[in-house]
């Protein structure tokens, strides 16, 4: 898997590139290089509901305990292992009327956000320990050198939160160079600009195709 300095260099030698090329040292890249490989990282990464975002969590939750920190990526089903049907979501308005004495096997779930981040709330409370899971599409869109997930990229030898695929590291990387150098050129009018733009439409096509999503008769990104 390539790391963030590795596509740096890459983009650097891109034709037209208004960088100068093979940079020495990640510390003399230059801000604007480094904030357009990360932005190109967030756009695509929030295009689509690829399958590699897709994940699930086993959380242990004990009686008593009616809230747990929500997974940082949008939240698709939450139920109670052994259980038969997913919780109902409901409206945090209307877990305002329920009566929380009462306890149970959880049935409904509802999110609120606090100091300390998003929470997932139960209703029933649990009336004795319970494993919730949960799936939900990640946010985090990078991992560090030693496998930590990460909201971005932004050290040196960080990677991209990617199966261990090269042909899919390869196509989404076509995606992200090539964005990346929209950025960079910023200016709409430079003749450069528009090539790459088509070049990024064409390369990301070929991802959606090869993660298997369907692609919109007109494809505006």
């Amino acid at each position: 898997m390539k790391s963030y300095f590795d596509i740096i260099r890459d983009i650097s030698n891109l034709r037209w590139s208004i960088n100068d090329p093979d940079p020495t040292s990640f510390a003399e890249v230059q801000k604007s290089v480094k904030l357009a490989v990360a932005q190109a990282n967030s756009y695509i990464w929030s295009l689509s509901d690829f399958p590699f975002k897709l994940k699930k969590d086993a959380l242990n939750i004990s009686k008593g305990q009616t809230a747990v920190l929500a997974p940082k990526g949008n939240l698709l089903e939450v139920w109670i292992d052994g259980a038969s049907s997913y919780l109902e979501q409901i409206n945090p308005k209307d877990a305002d009327f329920l009566n929380m004495s009462e306890q149970g096997r959880p049935s409904k779930y509802w999110i609120e956000f606090g100091d300390n981040g998003a929470q997932v709330h139960l209703f029933p409370t649990p009336d004795k320990p319970y494993v919730v899971l949960m799936r939900y599409l990640t946010n985090y869109k990078a991992k560090s050198s030693a496998g930590e997930l990460k909201i971005n990229l932004s050290e040196m030898d960080d990677v991209l939160n990617l199966p261990n695929d090269k042909t899919i590291e390869d196509l989404y990387l076509h995606c992200l160079n090539t964005k990346a150098m929209e950025y960079l050129i910023a200016d709409k009018s430079d003749e450069n600009y528009a090539p790459y733009q088509k070049e990024f439409t064409e390369a990301y096509r070929a991802l959606l195709q090869l993660t298997g999503i369907d692609i919109q008769p007109r494809l505006v990104v």
